[in-house]
């Protein structure tokens, strides 16, 4: 009855994780602007508020449009200012029709790519009009062909095959249901963990073997750095952990009932050592812990090859597209944004014969005539309202932040203090965060592994 229980247990969590894979998988897709998709529309049947309001009532939340844009900074002494056709308030709005003025842009926070494909639909169904998006999806299976290769590898050294593939599984499959470089890297970690498992699993004292530190650092450590990666990818590292277990016990009690069933006399091995006696690391092994360095290498220098790739990559079909890119300054910049709020916020302080500073430099300040007593006389003195400078920027910056809207600024802001803005057809590859460098502490794992074996000169069979 336990036996069936566990069956029970474990295989609705196989079949849990397996349509989670399928129903949750995700494909890397190229995008212009960092956590967002820009969606571009040709019409001549439509207004931009109407297509603004489309993209709302199908689910699309916090849309930055030209429609939704308010003033960004306001002095409070003068809160109505006369606007220059040359001001940024003026030219920000060529952020929001593409480069030869044929189609409206609008900017959608990335996570809700339902709802945009239902809204792209909708917009392509009326007449004369014809959507779409930056985002270009493509499957990147060098990544998952490598978890592939590296299981293999372990299957051809473990000694208990059958439990290693059982556990493997799940892991090579969640390489494929989110093909990222970070998660692959993790999933050959944990098949490296689940190599050194198999060796103990079934013995006595197996509990005081799974204890060991290799364990933790193998199987446990990727779930803390894919945190840092994507949150959502370590909860789905968690649960293919969790099922790669179940896999082995459901393997072991199919084994155990089919034994009690067909094999009522058959003599039944008991293995002699305990699982503290089994060396994870034999010198024969060192070579598994070689290719896991190499895979993870590969990976790395597949994130930069690809990064590379889809930057220069180019869609004709698309139109060109405002878009963050090195070095080229065609559109307004965050520093434009700045020069105007500094203007702003110290009109009320300027008279109104003083020339507007074009672009404000480091230390210029602005003052008013404040009056004190001094020596029994009241005298004027020039107090210092407000100074440019790195104070400054920063309290602009956290007022944006703070904008109850979507405002272009802010999302200008994720983009980076120094980004500059032109015209692109072709999108970068989605990156992932802080990927480079967890691929390098998923490498170091590895590689202190075999140092650390190398070093001591003692332990788990090794004896250089």
């Amino acid at each position: 009855m336990k036996q069936l229980k566990v069956l029970a247990v474990t295989s609705a969590i196989c079949l849990i994780t397996v349509f989670a894979f399928i129903f949750f998988r995700t494909v890397p897709v190229s995008r212009l602007w960092k956590g967002y998709q820009v969606v571009y529309v040709k019409t001549q049947s439509a207004t931009e508020p109407q297509l603004a309001r489309l993209l709302e009532e199908n689910g699309c939340r916090n849309v930055v449009c030209k429609s939704s844009q308010r003033i960004p900074v306001v002095s409070s002494y003068s809160p109505v200012q006369v606007q220059t056709p040359d001001s940024y308030l003026s030219r920000r709005d060529v952020f929001f029709r593409d480069e030869s003025n044929t189609a409206f842009v609008f900017y959608v926070p990335e996570g809700q790519d339902m709802a945009l494909a239902r809204a792209v639909s909708a917009i392509n169904s009326l007449k004369n009009t014809v959507a779409g998006t930056d985002g270009r999806a493509s499957f990147p299976w060098g990544s998952p062909i490598i978890c592939i290769v590296f299981a293999l590898a372990c299957l051809a050294f473990a000694k208990n095959k059958l439990t290693f593939a059982a556990s493997a599984f799940f892991m090579v499959c969640f390489s494929f249901s989110r093909p990222l470089y970070t998660v692959s890297a993790a999933v050959c970690l944990s098949l490296y963990g689940f190599f050194m498992f198999q060796k103990i699993w079934g013995r006595r004292s197996f509990g005081a073997g799974l204890a060991s530190p290799l364990f933790a650092v193998c199987l446990l450590s990727p779930v803390l750095l894919l945190f840092f990666a994507a949150p959502l990818s370590a909860l789905f590292y968690t649960l293919s952990l969790l099922a790669s277990f179940s896999a082995v016990l459901l393997v072991d009690v199919v084994k155990s009932l089919y034994a009690e069933r067909y094999e009522h006399y058959r003599f039944t091995p008991v293995m002699i050592r305990s699982a503290r006696f089994i060396p994870l690391v034999e010198r024969r092994e060192v070579k598994i812990i070689l290719l896991l360095i190499l895979s993870v290498l590969v990976m790395l220098l597949l994130s930069f090859a690809g990064n590379r790739l889809a930057a220069v990559s180019v869609d004709d079909s698309r139109p060109a597209l405002p878009s963050p890119l090195v070095g080229k300054t065609a559109l307004p910049d965050l520093d434009d944004f700045m020069n105007w709020s500094w203007n702003t916020i110290t009109f009320p302080y300027r008279r109104l014969t003083d020339a507007l500073p074009e672009v404000p430099v480091d230390g210029d300040s602005v003052s008013v005539p404040a009056f004190e007593e001094s020596g029994g006389r009241i005298v004027q003195k020039e107090q210092t309202a407000f100074v440019f400078n790195n104070a400054f920027r920063n309290k602009v910056f956290d007022s944006v932040r703070d904008l109850n809207y979507p405002a272009l600024e802010k999302m200008m802001l994720r983009q980076g203090k120094d980004a500059r803005y032109s015209y692109a057809k072709g999108g970068s590859a989605a990156s992932e965060r802080f990927g480079t460098l967890l691929l390098l502490l998923f490498m170091l794992f590895p590689a202190g592994i075999i140092l650390y074996f190398v070093v001591i000169k003692r332990g788990y069979g090794i004896s250089f």
